[in-house]
């Protein structure tokens, strides 16, 4: 995707499904390309918490993932 010069982006590893939990979790708060990264516009307010929870989200990817499940 080629940039804009009011925008800017933040990208995630495209194997893993962490923009489509992203997706899921916040549908309105962001705009998404592909599998890859959110782009905000540099006029708009970035809803900080929802970016924050995506951040932790992605820096704990592999810890969640190598964990067990749970029984019920």
């Amino acid at each position: 995707m080629k940039s804009a010069a009011n925008q800017y982006a933040i990208y995630f590893h495209c194997q893993t499904d962490l923009v489509a939990t992203f997706r899921e979790l916040y549908p309105t708060e962001f705009c998404y390309t592909g599998n890859r990264c959110i782009i905000f516009d540099a006029a708009d307010e970035i809803p900080d918490v929802a970016l924050r929870h995506c951040v932790a989200l992605a820096l704990t990817y592999h810890l969640n993932k190598r964990k067990p499940a749970r029984a019920k």
